[in-house]
């Protein structure tokens, strides 16, 4: 990128296609609904869309319709799964690109009826049961059957969502059979296709009957809990780069960015790279973080700021403008997205997502 790069997230394309092939591999004969909401949780939805086509996956879901219009023409056709509500400005658009919408409540699911009616149109649906969760989805068999009963709507699934399938806990574990225990209960001899299994169902309940499995994080090299090991190898997609854009020498005593955080204590040398909170980079890494520079980690000098972070490029031999910065990345320990996830008291799907929008992804070459 040179001197005039700023920030970017670099996909690493041939992980994305070994992680496919680990997914498929656990989960034989069962097609995969590649999760791609969040900006295909932050590595670019239309760059991630666009080589899981190339790989043979057909089925995409996302959030709301924005993302699903966002991702269309990558998906080329493929099958659009809205787990979100569609608003009824918005029904007739999604009815011509032909996008599935979820029926997770009787009401929306009568008015849903009452739209295709009106226009003379088909909307097709996957009906979303509440098994746990408590979030979105019916909750009988009664609501099952009088959705089904709708005219003008085409159900094609029946699906729910696990709460604890990446847990290793006894307890976890039963409560995750027995939700997917109901959704099957409530879907026998309807005829119909079910998924159920998220990141941590594909890794930790693979036997479980399904015609879809939904992947999400597992897609982009990481596990859902970094604290159990997964039964696949997951090689991390993202790699988050920034540029050294200024060098300057401290001198004991001097101190850096807001608030007067950090103070030197000797003289030592100093780098400006601009990347912030604005881009995603928390601000909990003031005073705390790392990167690595020419192969050497640097740990990050003050705070955190919404642009811009300095940090100590003293031990980098032979440093300078320009330098390539890893952010994130597996070459260490310290930029490992999941290992940062538990030093910042959070999640690696918090961390990725968080990548903003004006930072650019771009295929790894």
């Amino acid at each position: 990128m040179g001197f005039h790069g700023r920030t970017w997230v670099e996909a690493d394309l041939s992980a994305l296609a070994e992680n496919v092939e680990e997914i498929r591999g656990i989960a034989p004969g069962k097609e995969i609904i590649a999760v791609v909401k969040a900006n295909a949780y932050g590595h670019g939805d239309t760059l991630i869309c666009s080589e899981l086509k190339r790989l043979g996956v057909n089925f995409f879901a996302v959030s709301c319709i924005d993302e699903a219009v966002h991702i269309k023409d990558a998906a080329c056709g493929s099958d659009v799964l809205i787990f979100g509500f569609t608003e009824q400005k918005r029904l007739t658009e999604a009815a011509e690109n032909n996008f599935i919408l979820t029926a997770g409540d009787i009401e929306y699911a009568r008015e849903l009826s009452a739209f295709a009616l009106r226009e003379n149109m088909n909307i097709r649906i996957h009906i979303k049961i509440n098994t746990g969760m408590n979030r979105v989805g019916i909750n009988t068999e009664a609501e099952l059957e009088e959705i089904l009963s709708l005219a003008g709507l085409q159900c094609e699934a029946i699906y729910t969502h696990f709460s604890c399938a990446d847990s290793s806990d006894e307890d976890d574990s039963a409560f995750t059979k027995s939700q997917q225990a109901k959704m099957l209960s409530l879907a026998k001899g309807k005829g119909l296709r079910i998924h159920s299994q998220n990141s941590g169902g594909v890794l930790f309940h693979s036997d479980f009957e399904a015609d879809y499995i939904r992947a999400g994080l597992i897609l982009y090299g990481l596990s859902p809990d970094p604290g159990v090991p997964p039964p696949i190898k997951l090689s991390p997609v993202m790699t988050l780069k920034s540029v050294i854009h200024q060098i300057r020498i401290l001198n004991a005593g001097d101190c850096v960015s807001y608030g007067r955080t950090y103070k030197a204590t000797e003289q030592c040398k100093a780098a400006v790279i601009p990347v912030g909170y604005a881009d995603g980079y928390s601000r909990a890494h003031s005073n705390s973080g790392s990167v690595a520079v020419r192969g050497v980690l640097c740990p990050v000098l003050g705070r955190v700021c919404m642009d811009q972070t300095v940090i100590d490029v003293t031990e980098v031999n032979g440093v300078k403008v320009g330098d390539e910065v890893l952010i994130y990345s597996a070459d260490f320990k310290e930029t490992n997205i999941e290992y940062i996830a538990g030093k910042l008291g959070t999640i690696p799907y918090e961390v990725v997502c968080a990548v903003s929008s004006r930072v650019k992804r771009l295929p790894k070459i």
